[in-house]
């Protein structure tokens, strides 16, 4: 959980909404597909610096650009992450664990 505090009081974000923003993220990428179903597709971690850390799953459109996609993957996260929660960080892995082919 990340813990924020203002000159209001405290709030916290779990990993879990943290999980939920990025799905929703990956969402707005065409040519890639969850590994499973909801957000369980996104692992989210907070580092000893608060910063969340994601491994993303994900199988990938047959002939797409791995690494254009890969990239827009990464700069939508950290966009929406930023927007949602202010906060910035540096990790988004990204496993492909496949490829999506156009069945006959």
């Amino acid at each position: 959980m990340e813990l924020r505090k203002n000159e209001i009081g405290t709030y916290v974000i779990s990993e879990k909404a943290f999980k939920d923003i990025a799905a929703i993220a990956c969402g707005n990428v065409k040519n890639v597909y969850p590994t499973k179903k909801d957000n369980e597709f996104v692992e989210c971690k907070i580092s000893k610096s608060g910063e969340p850390d994601f491994t993303i799953s994900i199988r990938v459109k047959e002939g797409c650009d791995i690494v254009k996609l890969c990239n827009r993957i990464q700069d939508e996260v950290k966009e929406a992450v930023l927007l949602m929660t202010g906060i910035e960080f540096k990790k988004i892995n990204i496993d492909i664990q496949g490829f999506e082919t156009k069945k006959k």
